[in-house]
């Protein structure tokens, strides 16, 4: 078996990101051969990893895999026209390439609800795939409303649990925890999807019962003049804790030794870290902008007053017994029932060469 998996690999450490990172790794401890065109903006080197920068190396990247009749996977947002173009580009017709895409935003709905055009175009750059793996239920209504062949929609949390593991606490992490009782722990972007002014207007109510917490913040945009502003606006600039942009194993770290897990989003697909904090055994406080996972605190989004009552509760309660997902098993078995035996002149593989 041989999968290329297309789309964002680390760093920065995003959903998809991630996903793409984790899923690599289990196929290849399971000996599959599995590459990564990477597309986004890491470029590290790692084994197995081929950086693509321009359309012309992505272009050319991606027909010899589809000439030698790798198993293609996907991994986009959906919520972009960008998006869009990389699914319709890497959904054309190669019959011996079996194709299969994951669409991980939760903005997808509000997305394609907003266009006619939109909704034919996803159709269309759908239509060369095996299988679309959707995050969600509301993404899967979404899609098959545009016209997506019902047989062909998968709903699957873009998950492996088997691959969460904890790095090494970081010094900053250390002093964090000992300063704050309780710690809560929460994934920054400076996109207002992020929910940052709520989370900051919660932890303000949260402070009169609790003087001792903190908030460690960790992810792009943590130090920049409207992330002051706003804790400075709040009132909460002596209780953040800021971490920085952490490596994946080290924001693993940093939620295993929080007291809870933050999610305020005000849109969501299944997000990443709030299965991490489960699998962690971490209390998870998240928006009810989406379905979330058994054992998550729920708050109503954009309630201020509601995330800081869950906040509480999660503190007093503790985390469920949960089971995690693990889309790999899912996926590796996808794949086998849509492989087809392919030659490739001599036996030998050139794509990722």
């Amino acid at each position: 078996m041989r999968v290329l998996l297309v789309g964002d690999y680390p760093p920065p450490h995003g959903g998809v990101a991630v996903h793409v990172q984790q899923l690599h790794g289990y196929l290849r401890e399971r000996g599959v051969e599995a590459v990564v065109l990477d597309i986004g903006k890491g470029g590290r080197p790692a084994p197995d990893i081929i950086p693509v920068r321009t359309p012309t190396q992505y272009g050319t990247r991606l027909a010899g895999f589809l000439r030698e009749g790798w198993t293609v996977h996907v991994h986009t947002s959906g919520n972009n026209p960008k998006s869009w173009m990389l699914a319709a580009t890497a959904g054309v017709r190669a019959p011996r390439a079996p194709r299969v895409i994951t669409l991980h935003s939760g903005l997808i709905p509000d997305y394609l609800a907003a266009s006619v055009s939109r909704r034919a175009f996803a159709r269309v750059a759908l239509a060369g795939y095996s299988r679309v793996v959707a995050v969600s239920e509301a993404v899967r209504e979404a899609l098959a409303r545009c016209g997506v062949p019902e047989e062909k929609l998968v709903v699957y949390p873009a998950f492996c649990g088997s691959q969460v593991r904890p790095g090494q606490v970081t010094p900053r992490i250390q002093e964090a925890r000992a300063r704050r009782r309780p710690l809560l722990a929460m994934a920054h972007h400076p996109s207002p999807v992020y929910g940052r002014e709520l989370m900051f207007r919660a932890l303000r109510m949260i402070l009169n019962a609790r003087p001792e917490v903190g908030l460690a913040v960790f992810g792009p945009g943590t130090r920049s003049e409207a992330f002051l502003h706003d804790a400075r606006a709040f009132g909460v600039e002596g209780l953040i804790e800021d971490v920085g942009e952490l490596e994946h194993p080290e924001a693993l770290a940093l939620m295993a030794r929080c007291d809870a897990f933050i999610r305020p989003t005000t849109h969501d697909g299944d997000a990443i870290s709030v299965r991490e904090a489960l699998a962690l055994g971490v209390p998870c406080v998240a928006s009810d902008v989406c379905a979330r996972p058994h054992g998550a605190y729920t708050f109503r989004a954009g309630n201020a007053v509601d995330l800081a009552d869950q906040v509480y509760r999660a503190l007093e309660e503790g985390p469920a017994q949960v089971v995690s997902p693990d889309a790999g098993p899912v996926l590796l078995r996808l794949y086998g029932d849509l492989e087809q035996p392919t030659m490739v002149g001599g036996g030998e593989t050139h794509a990722a060469q």
